[in-house]
């Protein structure tokens, strides 16, 4: 949507395709905390620190150009948003949460809110681009990309609708799929055999449509096989109280995190991204579990730094399983674990270096799923947002943007960097890129091109 109106805006016409059948769109940003940063900076911070962090938290697999690109052109993003009406405010006074849309999620449970601030600020675009001119076509779901070869690039896109099929011929397509995390057998083919098991912490719509047709016309393909996401409670699957939140990452990286048997499984990461990927290639994601005494549980209570619901008491006030004993033979029992091998898991996990040891009772477990927000691989691009093949040559006239596009988020260690930056800075270069191309002579030779 914002690749849509800055199209506008440079003088160029767009229509846009949305999956979801309701207004603003059935995308992760109505269902986010709305959080606007840039590797848990403002987009307005300094771009050389920007770079910087992209760089680290992503142990360089972002690469230098497209770490450029992002620091800088990011700078742009908050000041479009509020001139398009979309308000913005602190939520706390940490500095990734500077630019928040307003009203803020309380937190509650995965439902739509078009009052609060990510439905407004999709609503604001919606309307604006309507305002102007612009096409969105609701339901529809593109399902092929064609390449028309008239003396120059363009592509033919069909969509299905309730109506039929139909297709747009175009001199640019932007390709904004939200991921496939709603795609069991790309999650099978790319994350692991079971990822598929692992809770949907997203919206539904997210299913690669996009990344498919352009892995079908040659596009190269980055980073796929690692996602972001959270520790949620196993009640989730069957509760939407328990998702988004409470995150209940703390618990499974500072406690003892066992497998269904009682078997410690090694954490060797310090990221909730990177913990959730390594889960999501298990045999058994579903069947884990989080070991802690009292004294994790109680720091589980404190205000978290992003403004969102904590774990104690917002678990147990949404109805997640949460068992605890005087006893690890006692949480055994209600684990239906065996006593001595859930008592050699927790042993073996007081005496890791640097663990936070169990030893105040009430001991306390919660079974826990990985919770997939959205898959962090996708298409090749540039710093221009322009798709690449694998030989890093540029696919005249397609884009990619979000979840689509990859190389952005990724690294051993999870490596978020922000959705919804990334997805609204890719989305204003790429309007950028696309509007540029239109206007050239080359790429003009008629009337009536729509990107």
């Amino acid at each position: 949507m914002l690749a849509a109106r800055r199209l506008q805006q440079l003088g160029a016409t767009a229509t846009v395709l949305e999956k979801g059948d309701v207004e603003g769109g059935l995308g992760n940003t109505v269902i986010s905390g709305g959080i606007v940063h840039v590797a848990w900076l403002p987009p307005d911070a300094a771009v050389g620190a920007k770079r910087d962090r992209l760089l680290a938290e992503t142990d360089g697999e972002i690469g230098p150009e497209l770490a450029d690109a992002f620091a800088r052109m990011s700078s742009h993003v908050i000041p479009w948003l509020v001139g398009e009406g979309v308000q913005m405010r602190a939520k706390t006074a940490g500095p990734a949460t500077r630019w928040t849309f307003w009203p803020f999620r309380s937190g509650d449970g995965r439902r739509l809110h078009p009052d609060l601030g990510p439905g407004q600020a999709m609503s604001a675009l919606y309307a604006n681009f309507r305002r102007s001119g612009g096409t969105i076509v609701l339901g529809a779901r593109a399902n092929s990309l064609e390449r028309v070869s008239r003396g120059r690039a363009r592509w033919r896109v069909g969509y299905g609708t309730g109506e039929g099929q139909r297709s747009l011929l175009a001199d640019c397509v932007l390709v904004a799929d939200g991921g496939f995390q709603g795609n069991q057998e790309m999650l099978s083919r790319y994350v692991g055999p079971n990822a598929g098991l692992c809770l949907l912490r997203a919206a539904t719509s997210g299913t690669g449509d996009g990344l498919r047709l352009l892995l079908g016309v040659g596009a190269g393909a980055v980073g796929l096989g690692r996602v972001y996401g959270h520790l949620v409670s196993a009640t989730a699957l069957e509760s939407d109280e328990l998702w988004p939140f409470p995150h209940l990452d703390e618990l499974c990286l500072k406690g003892a995190l066992v497998s269904r048997r009682g078997d410690l499984f090694p954490v060797t990461v310090d990221s909730p991204e990177g913990l959730v990927t390594r889960l999501a290639r298990t045999e058994d994601p579903r069947g884990f579990a989080a070991i802690f005494d009292q004294g994790l549980w109680a720091e589980a209570a404190h205000q978290h730094t992003l403004g969102i619901p904590v774990a104690n008491p917002g678990l147990v006030e949404r109805g997640g399983h949460l068992c605890a004993s005087e006893t690890i033979a006692g949480l055994a029992a209600a684990l239906g674990m065996a006593e001595r091998r859930l008592a050699r898991a927790v042993d073996a996990h007081n005496c890791e270096p640097g663990s936070v040891p169990i030893k105040t009772p009430p001991y306390r477990a919660v079974r826990v799923v990985p919770g997939i927000t959205f898959t962090m691989g996708g298409a090749r691009i540039g710093p221009d947002a322009g798709v690449q093949g694998p030989d890093g040559k540029a696919i005249p006239g397609l884009y990619a943007a979000g979840s689509t596009a990859g190389g952005v988020n990724g690294g051993p260690r999870g490596g978020y960097i922000g959705g919804l930056a990334a997805a609204a800075t890719f989305g204003y270069i790429a309007g950028g890129s696309m509007a540029a191309r239109v206007a050239s002579p080359i790429s003009r030779p008629g009337q009536g091109q729509q990107p």
